[in-house]
């Protein structure tokens, strides 16, 4: 059986996951082989960019949520494995499906990248690589993210993925209906703005109501621990119309940043930043895979970035 068979194998309404966890394995499970496939593509990318072979490298699985790419990793033939995600559902659940499969991340850590240096320092453990699927878009501040990685290993390899694309129309467009339904709420659900008025309304009793829905507006994109310097500084207005935070831990909605961005925050530590595109799903049956496998031969070309349904973030200090 392929690694692909053996998760198809596994019986999740009797893994003891949270049912978050449990539907969101279950809407992997039938495009599962292209999941995995862009595992494979990562792990190719960053044991290529080490220089050294995969037994012999040290992979940070950041952000690292199911773990099926802790798990593609040790089946990668990675030497070590350390996932790594702050919420303990998911945790919990690289650690059924590594018993369930008997392989999995040499260490789970709970926590963030501050847990991970802690961690690597008490063991010893100096990371090769980081690999980030689908998470740098959702990482609160990137310049004390980076700080801590370089400190970790000032010569660390790291390979991102994100389907936050900023040059993708159709991606955009689908972003910011998220953002705004996360930002202004629904029915029976407070969104993140209505959010920070309360919190302003109860820290500063003093605001008048016109003065409580403008800092609202304000703080879009802040946490509750940075709203009051932030009010005492009097910050502007953020410039982006939809990027848009949770205030109580900080996870961005997809949040859509320019690729010189990235350039701009990684400067006091490399130039040495690639961004290349990802692909569709060329392994569906029909007209679908056909469709896709047409646009996977367009993405080769230059400026087809617009297209692209996900893009490789790869930074390649060695």
């Amino acid at each position: 059986m392929s690694f692909a068979d053996d998760i198809r194998a596994i019986d999740l309404e009797q893994l003891e996951i949270s049912d978050y966890n449990r539907r969101y394995l279950q809407q992997l499970i039938p495009s599962l082989d292209y999941y995995l496939d862009i595992y494979r593509h990562t792990l190719q990318r960053i044991v290529s960019a080490t220089g050294r072979s995969s037994a012999e490298t040290t992979l940070v699985d950041y952000g690292g949520g199911h773990g099926l790419m802790s798990l593609t990793a040790k089946r990668f033939g990675i030497g070590r494995v350390v996932y790594v995600d702050f919420n303990p559902l998911s945790c919990t659940t690289v650690k059924a499906l590594a018993a369930r499969l008997g392989c999995g991340p040499d260490a789970v850590l709970c926590g963030d990248s501050r847990t991970l240096l802690s961690w690597c320092a008490e063991q010893g453990v100096t990371a090769d690589a980081l690999a980030g699927m689908d998470v740098i878009e959702h990482i609160y501040r990137l310049e004390p993210f980076f700080d801590d990685l370089f400190t970790l290993n000032p010569q660390i390899s790291m390979v991102f993925t994100t389907g936050s694309v900023p040059s993708n129309p159709m991606v955009r467009r689908r972003l910011h209906r998220v953002m705004m339904a996360d930002e202004e709420g629904n029915a029976g659900m407070p969104g993140f703005r209505a959010e920070r008025r309360q919190y302003l309304e109860e820290h500063f009793p003093s605001m008048e109501d016109k003065e409580l829905d403008e800092w609202a507006l304000r703080t879009r994109g802040l946490m509750f621990a940075d709203i009051e310097s932030a009010v005492a500084r009097g910050i502007n207005a953020p410039q982006d119309r939809y990027n848009t935070c949770d205030p109580a831990t900080g996870s961005w909605t997809e949040r859509i940043l320019n690729l010189g961005e990235y350039r701009r925050i990684l400067h006091p530590h490399t130039e040495a930043v690639a961004f290349s595109n990802g692909f569709y799903n060329g392994l569906r049956p029909g007209l679908k895979g056909l469709v896709a496998k047409m646009l996977n031969g367009l993405l080769h070309l230059p400026g087809s970035q617009p297209i692209a349904p996900f893009i490789f973030i790869e930074i390649n200090t060695q």
